[in-house]
């Protein structure tokens, strides 16, 4: 089933099953969707303070800082989100983001403007992102995530000749990872560190 069936799906409902009206009444259930988003809200909060704006303004003189925000509408589902840098110019834009989408997991995107020193196809950075595991997503729009992720629109494997030929139509270069979730705070927290220490050099 993909995305569109399921907007069908939503809009068309005109009544309510008995296993619906459950879940209204389930109080419980809807205390631990509140704890589970209050939970990413603090591990994005914890990692944010453990980053200095000032070394984000020596590593991007452009740089906006740091944003966590989160909604309930993507793709009908919760989202919580951690920005550093948020420059998104297309040309010489850098941003770091990590994304928890509800229903589909825990992301590293990593979005460069074309003309950005780190996005030079031959360069060590880009070289690290593929020695990582990131993939290089394909699409139009950076922020379309139901093509990038549900559709699958991203190739793991990626030489300078594919990289060359996706900046000269795309003019932007964004990068995604699938993390696993970890049982623990500090452990989730210390893999994403991980991977944010080899992002931020």
């Amino acid at each position: 089933m993909d995305a569109n069936q399921c907007l069908v799906i939503f809009v068309s409902m005109t009544s309510l099953k008995p296993s619906q009206i459950a879940k209204l009444h389930d109080r419980l259930l809807f205390e631990e969707i509140h704890h589970l988003k209050s939970y990413f809200i603090r591990l994005f909060s914890d990692l944010a303070n453990e980053i200095s704006l000032d070394y984000l303004q020596v590593l991007h003189p452009q740089s906006q800082g740091i944003k966590i925000s989160k909604g309930n509408e993507l793709q009908h589902c919760p989202y919580q989100v951690l920005d550093l840098i948020r420059d998104f110019d297309k040309h010489m834009g850098l941003n770091i983001r990590v994304m928890n989408w509800w229903g589909r997991g825990l992301f590293i995107f990593v979005f460069l403007g074309g003309n950005h020193a780190k996005a030079n196809p031959q360069g060590a950075f880009v070289s690290t992102l593929s020695s990582l595991g990131y993939s290089l997503t394909k699409t139009a729009s950076p922020w379309d995530y139901t093509r990038i992720i549900d559709l699958d629109q991203k190739e793991k494997i990626f030489g300078v000749e594919t990289l060359n030929i996706h900046l000269s139509r795309f003019h932007y270069m964004q990068f995604v990872k699938h993390l696993e979730y970890e049982h623990d705070l500090q452990a989730q927290k210390e893999t994403l560190k991980q991977q944010l220490t080899y992002l931020l050099k």
